[in-house]
């Protein structure tokens, strides 16, 4: 069931709750979790609760587009977490990430337990994972998890800037912009043609 096949009354009543589900598509170990205590199967996918352990830093959506960077932070790590942390580039690096939103019913009604989810998960953040970094210190311990969106690469051409190199990539063999990089600077006279 979508969010758009529940009726608008049973939005609107006030007693909706909303959590956050996330799916980490690690190498040898993917894990699916939620902002809650205790197994919850939602969307046909089986998540483990976290509590308050994993915090995520705040999403700056848009209409149709995923947020560019997402940052999960474990403020309180172990030192076994710590451990396990370093030298995880291979892991973690390039892997998938996907954040999803999940309303669930704050109430008891017509004979339904509280608690109960409505409809299927929401996607708001898919992206990559990259930079797991770890922070010891005497009184505190913290690892980092940084995630890009697709939106954050905005400044990065589709297909390449203007040079060999690139042109190279695209089009193996290629020398239609070998001197490109010595015209920089350079004045060139044009003299019409008779």
């Amino acid at each position: 069931m979508s969010i758009h096949d529940i009726p608008d009354e049973v939005l609107r009543r006030g007693v909706t709750g909303c959590t956050i589900l996330c799916q980490m598509d690690f190498k040898t170990n993917p894990k699916n979790w939620w902002l809650g205590y205790g197994p919850l199967t939602a969307g046909g996918v089986e998540y483990q609760g976290t509590g308050d352990v994993i915090q995520i830093s705040a999403m700056e959506l848009t209409y149709g587009m995923s947020a560019g960077m997402v940052r999960f932070t474990i403020p309180n790590a172990s030192p076994e977490m710590i451990a396990l942390c370093d030298d995880q580039g291979a892991e973690v690096n390039g892997r998938r990430v996907q954040v999803l939103y999940q309303l669930f019913a704050t109430d008891e009604r017509d004979g339904e337990h509280r608690g109960r989810l409505i409809g299927d998960p929401m996607s708001v953040f898919v992206g990559r994972m990259k930079d797991m970094t770890s922070t010891s210190s005497a009184d505190a311990r913290t690892i980092e998890l940084e995630c890009y969106g697709r939106m954050s690469q905005q400044g990065k051409p589709p297909y390449g800037r203007w040079t060999h190199t690139d042109q190279q990539r695209r089009y193996p063999g290629d020398t239609g912009l070998e001197l490109l990089a010595t015209l920089k600077d350079k004045a060139i006279t044009w003299v019409p043609g008779s």
